[in-house]
């Protein structure tokens, strides 16, 4: 009986289940609207002067489809596809029918937007299309939040020159767009992370739709959310009545007018509230949230906002120029073979079925054609025949028969013999090859780092977006995977994919994906992006993400405007993922997909699979460490585990020890899960002047003893410094002095003399431990209360191609426990005075750079440290000499009053 009252109750909260309206977000930025108002000032200007241009955009639709043929379900019909575009220009030109149902309270200030909306004429290859895309998504359902970088790996034409619009069956909401792109002040400023650019709309409401759930669709919901992609927000502005659209003539509301349908009488009869007495809410604006019946209108304000993005925005005013408004050329007879569907890189069977994409690029019908198939380069049997009905521009997959063969490595291709009983009039576009790597399934353990020979399936080198190429890590002449993306426009907007071969997976217990990866963004570019995903079935379709990331959280270094080349290992980031999930399966690939924004370069190396045969809990400490140096007596100790285990953690307890006295510290109500990491902090005193040395052990998980007693502990040290030193500060090496070398290294500085000379020297030539810091730090240091302070100091160094090796100066305001202001971060560029290929050693007094900086006003008279932090790049040796602290310029001040 509670299994049948638990079944009622599920179906009652499916059947009341409702999509909400629109996950669109506007910009939060004030500096969006500031930007936005003076561009609208400008065009209104410029218009008395010139009248507007009518302008075309086109459009891509790319249909999501679950294998439904055209015309049912989710895969719409080619005429309901563009009966929507049509639908979208009458609205946006104001010829729309219902434009009798405008009230005349509003009749004076609705507006013809002049923007007009077109399939795109030909794709970003400059071949021939209809503007649609149809393919069978890796999932039946989307989210319009989580899945945009999914959906744009799977089919993306570039934001540039296409409004790609998604129709899917979108679940949660009804439609998403993407706000316009704006540059302030040079950088970039949306409230998108810049993976997606384009509009998702829910199949049922795309177009005329009777019969769609919520209300009939008249196909405004596409409206809707390209008025949020050309720069409109919801007129009651996402709030109440204190909010705002930002639109003068649209009538401020308290909220918006959901479900509100025929007869639409005017005012809404069941608002009960209005913001201004005496002027009702705009429930016909299509910026509402109004059932599409009540939808007749944009205001002149609306238009104005939108005319300014398709003149100022980017990826907006690129648009009206793009090739996809062009008619390519096109033979009278052209049938196009588009792509191999199937079989894929990689198979795990002999016997295969080969599916093509073709499509028909010329002017004419095609009612019948022939492909030969070939296998490695020889015919196999004859031409196979097919009878068809396909209209110019559109596609269709073809199927050919089942067919044995031999075993891997071979290519298979095809190639039109004939159309229409005649000769094909476009040969160029007749044939397509693949080559098949593989057609056996391995078992683990499997890794490639790229350094003599690579097991990754895909196209590799100078004419693709991977190539293998020097990228420095552990040493300077690592070799590793880079997708071209900076400034790389031959191919923005697309998807590369690169393949492990097949695995077994059926005996492994647990198992885990390892590679490292290195990218920095390029500012005013739109983000690049990197994916893992798996097949369960031999590479057909990969429905599962298990990395995704773009921009600046995929970034590991610092932003550039060059291409990125990882200096060294802190460029890199190392990443884990559990294929535990896939134990028990035959058939499991794993690709990496590279997302081109037209930013900059990622780097990917190590790549690892193993079998990991977790045991139930098992803890591994990944550092326990302190400060670098302090002053004070009491300090904080930060622990960094890893839970390595099967089971989540829910308590620990670890014993550690300082300077040989032990204590024990116990963590409760944790919920750390298998593979994650989690960092605690252990607070200590009593430290001793200079070398404290400290360890720490993980005893007990979970209340039991660790099961794994290999690497369970860790020790470390570091320095408690009670010198001090006064201004005025000088540090020549001529005589003793009280600062500290420490660091990953610890013989990375050292204290040298040529000639009798002496100062400070960093080993930086042909360094073998790449990124690994080296720390000069200085006592605890007084100003005098100075008003006042400046640093300076000498360096002599020399650059080498190909190498980097970096200098930064850091500042600690609380006796060394945190270096929080960077003070300086110099690279080899801007510290060699010369270039030199051999060791560098400093010979006269043009060898040497002085830099000066500038001591923050905002710090304590007492208790500063200043370290210098040399990071290896492999390239040369550094030289610092006559590091002083100096009475600085004061500084002017000056009243500012500002509205």
């Amino acid at each position: 009986m509670r299994s049948v009252v638990l079944l009622t109750l599920l179906l009652t909260a499916l059947s009341g289940y409702t999509q909400e309206r629109c996950a669109s977000i506007a910009p939060q930025s004030g500096e969006f609207e500031n930007w936005l108002r003076l561009k609208i000032s400008q065009n209104r200007k410029a218009a008395h002067r010139h009248q507007a241009a009518i302008v075309q955009i086109p459009v891509v639709v790319h249909v999501f489809h679950k294998g439904e043929s055209i015309g049912s379900g989710v895969n719409l019909s080619t005429e309901r596809i563009r009966a929507q575009i049509d639908s979208l220009t009458a609205d946006f030109r104001r010829n729309n029918a219902d434009t009798i149902n405008t009230p005349s309270e509003f009749s004076s200030i609705t507006a013809d937007i002049e923007i007009e909306f077109v399939l795109a004429k030909q794709d970003p290859a400059g071949n021939p299309t209809n503007g649609i895309v149809r393919l069978q998504g890796s999932r039946n359902v989307y989210r319009a939040n989580s899945h945009r970088p999914l959906l744009r790996s799977e089919s993306f034409w570039p934001a540039s020159n296409y409004l790609n619009m998604y129709v899917l069956d979108l679940q949660s909401f009804l439609g998403y767009a993407s706000f316009p792109t704006v540059s302030l002040n040079g950088n970039i400023n949306t409230t998108e992370d810049l993976t997606f650019d384009g509009v998702l709309i829910d199949y049922q409401y795309f177009g005329v739709n009777p019969s769609a759930p919520s209300f009939e669709s008249r196909g405004r919901t596409t409206t809707h959310e390209v008025g949020h992609y050309l720069g409109l927000r919801h007129i009651w502005g996402d709030g109440n009545c204190s909010a705002d659209d930002f639109v003068e003539d649209t009538p401020l509301a308290d909220d918006d007018n959901g479900g509100y349908t025929s007869p639409c009488s005017f005012p809404n009869v069941t608002d009960d509230e209005v913001c201004v007495d005496g002027e009702p809410e705009m429930f016909q604006n299509f910026m509402d949230y109004t059932d599409d019946i009540c939808m007749n209108l944009f205001t002149q304000g609306q238009k104005y906002r939108m005319r300014a993005v398709m003149d100022n925005a980017l990826n907006r005013l690129s648009l009206t120029n793009s090739p996809g408004l062009e008619e390519p050329q096109r033979s009278t007879v052209d049938l196009a073979i588009t792509g191999i569907l199937g079989p894929d890189e990689a198979v795990c069977t002999t016997n295969i079925s080969p599916v093509l994409s073709i499509a028909n690029h010329g002017t004419d019908e095609i009612t019948s054609f022939n492909i030969q198939l070939y296998l490695n380069e020889m015919a196999q049997g004859s031409p196979v025949s097919f009878l068809s009905s396909l209209l110019p521009l559109e596609t269709e997959v073809v199927n050919f028969g089942t067919f044995s063969v031999p075993s891997a490595p071979y290519t298979i291709s095809f190639e039109v013999t004939e159309v229409n009983e005649t000769a094909d009039r476009n040969p160029n576009n007749n044939t397509f090859t693949k080559t098949i790597s593989s057609n056996q399934t391995q078992e683990l353990p499997f890794s490639v780092n790229f350094e003599s020979s690579s097991t990754i399936l895909g196209n590799v080198g100078e004419e693709f977006p991977w190539e293998i190429t020097t990228a420095p890590f552990q040493s300077t002449d690592n070799q590793a995977l880079v997708f071209k993306s900076h400034e790389n426009e031959e191919w923005f907007g697309s998807n590369t994919i690169l393949r492990t071969p097949i695995f077994d997976l059926q005996d492994i217990q647990s198992g885990e994906l390892r590679f490292s990866y290195a990218h920095a963004i390029s500012p005013n570019s739109f983000y690049d992006g990197l994916m893992v995903k798996a097949s369960i079935d031999c590479g057909e379709t990969f429905k599962d993400v298990l990395f995704s990331s773009f921009g600046t959280r995929l970034a590991t270094a610092a932003t550039t405007s060059s291409a990125f080349l990882p200096a060294n290992p802190l460029d890199w980031v190392d990443t884990l993922v559990s294929i535990t999930d896939y134990r028990g399966i035959d058939g499991v690939q794993f690709a990496f997909v590279g997302i081109n924004g037209s930013g900059n370069n990622i780097y990917i190396d190590n790549i690892e699979l193993e079998e990991t045969n977790l045991l139930a809990n098992d803890i591994r400490p990944q550092s326990f460490s302190g400060p670098i140096v302090t002053c004070a007596e009491a300090t904080v100790l930060e622990l960094r585990i890893r839970n390595v285990g099967a089971e989540d953690v829910n308590s620990f307890e670890v014993k550690y020890y300082i300077n040989g006295d032990t204590a024990v510290e116990q963590f409760d109500r944790l919920a750390i899960s298998s593979k994650d990491y989690a960092t605690f902090f252990i607070r200590t005193d009593n430290l001793l002047e200079g070398r404290n040395d400290i360890g720490a052990e993980i005893t007990l998980v979970n209340g039991i003893a660790d099961e794994s007693v290999v690497n369970n502990s860790l020790e470390s040290t570091f320095f408690r410094n009670l010198q001090k030193d006064d201004y005025p500060l000088l540090v020549d090496f001529s005589v003793a002095d009280a600062w500290d070398i420490t660091g990953e290294i610890d013989t990375l500085w050292q204290r040298d003399a040529v000639d009798d000379r002496q100062f400070l020297k960093a080993n930086g030539f042909n360094a073998p431990n790449l990124g690994a810091k080296g720390f000069f730090i200085s006592p605890s240091l007084s100003t005098g209360n100075l008003d006042s302070a400046k640093l300076s100091f000498r360096v002599s160094y020399a650059s080498r191609t190909g190498f980097n090796d970096q200098l930064q100066v850091l500042l600690s305001t609380d006796c060394g426990e945190n270096y929080t202001t960077s003070l300086l971060e110099a690279f080899s560029d801007s510290l060699a005075t010369t270039s030199s290929t051999s060791r560098w050693v400093p010979s006269s007094d043009q060898d040497w750079k002085t830099f000066e900086i500038d001591l923050p006003h905002a710090f304590p008279d007492e208790n500063i440290k200043v370290a210098f932090v040399f990071i290896p790049g492999g390239g040369n040796d550094l030289y610092l000499d006559d590091i002083s602290i100096t009475e600085g310029t004061p500084p002017t001040y000056e009243e500012i009053m500002r509205v």
